[in-house]
């Protein structure tokens, strides 16, 4: 077969592109029979491969790409056998089946955390192309219910094919938990937060948890903060939290920092915390848990679905239960212990090896239906 993959904009920063770049090196290992073609924004080195090909657009930003995608897609795939959208993104015109990958229905869950013009794509284009689809994949079956909830979308259409996360996400040496202290300047003890700073990642409530946590018990670390702002929907916010509860000097912003370092400053964290209010899957929870970090989790989403038993989760969505349950890990070297060997045992249910395996049947079923 000659596939098609479109993966424009997975130049953005964030677990979209982790999930989309390692699915795809670990498909083209699998799969030297079949053809590929590949659509992106920009050269990507390591998805080169023989019998892959790169067609790079010239577009930068996501309208843009939605525009060229409309435009360009039904005649540059004319001779495919099928199309993969791996990013929630389709066109209308196509002539061969098409797959869409879709991550969560965040956007029409919260609307009011997104750009207008986002909640208007999700509610009417969106459900066209899925509609449309040959096939869904789903990366949760949480995800599944949400688009079968609001697009009615029969669920013996969808797929679940969980991801992974990166083979470099284990436990850290003391020699690189001691190299990026260093560099990044962290405390022996520190709280930690892993993703993009938007709306959905609920950060004002992690500072407010863990000045209460700081508080009740004088605890001597920082809150680390590690990743960027969402350019389309930043959440500002969070500077005026950190002042008005005089954390200035205990709350430290990374920002993006070099994947290789983020198993040494997951596995150096006293814990981590992902508070967000949904997540399609939850890849930082399943990076935490590689690396032996114990983890909090809120009940949002599908990240229940991925620690399964491994993390503590929050009863209810609130400062005052974060702030215990950061103070029951933070005492209690015993929980801390329980936590790292749970969750090093539930993220080797994980591999991007079974997730490139279940999509290449995807392709090939879909190919049996022509």
């Amino acid at each position: 077969m000659r596939i098609a993959i479109e993966a424009l904009g997975i130049h953005f920063y964030g677990g979209g592109r982790t999930a989309t770049i390692n699915l795809l090196q670990a498909l083209f290992a699998l799969d030297t029979r079949n053809e590929y073609l590949l659509f992106l924004s920009q050269p990507e080195p390591d998805l080169l491969a023989p019998h892959v090909r790169q067609h790079i657009a010239p577009v930068k930003n996501r309208f843009a790409m939605r525009l060229w995608a409309q435009a360009m897609l039904p005649r540059l795939t004319r001779s495919c056998d099928l199309v993969h959208f791996v990013k929630n993104l389709g066109v209308f015109g196509l002539r061969v089946p098409f797959v869409v990958t879709v991550y969560d229905m965040t956007t029409l869950l919260y609307p009011e955390l997104f750009p207008k013009l986002d909640v208007w794509y999700w509610r009417t284009i969106e459900k066209r192309t899925l509609w449309d689809a040959a096939k869904v994949i789903a990366i949760s079956h949480q995800t599944a219910r949400d688009i079968h909830h609001f697009y009615g979308l029969p669920l013996d259409r969808i797929e679940v094919i969980y991801p992974a996360c990166g083979r470099h996400f284990q436990p850290a040496s003391p020699e690189d938990i001691a190299r990026v202290r260093q560099a990044y300047r962290l405390p022996e003890a520190y709280v930690l937060h892993v993703g993009r700073i938007d709306p959905k990642k609920n950060i004002p409530l992690l500072i407010e948890a863990f000045a209460r946590f700081r508080q009740q018990t004088g605890f001597p670390g920082t809150l680390v903060l590690v990743g960027e702002q969402y350019k389309k929907k930043p959440d500002l916010s969070i500077y005026d939290k950190i002042a008005s509860l005089q954390l200035n000097d205990a709350v430290q912003l990374l920002g993006p920092v070099p994947d290789q370092d983020l198993p040494a400053i997951y596995s150096g964290a006293t814990v981590a915390a992902l508070p967000s209010v949904h997540e399609g899957f939850g890849l930082v929870a399943l990076e935490a848990l590689s690396c032996g970090t114990p983890l909090i989790v809120n009940q949002a989403g599908a990240v229940t679905e991925v620690v399964a038993d491994a993390a503590l989760i929050m009863e209810e969505s609130t400062p005052e239960c974060l702030a215990q349950l950061l103070e029951h890990v933070w005492r209690s070297p015993d929980i801390r212990e329980s936590l790292r060997l749970a969750g090093l045992k539930r993220a080797q249910s994980f591999s991007w090896e079974k997730m490139a395996q279940q999509t290449l049947a995807v392709y090939e079923a879909v190919g049996r239906q022509r």
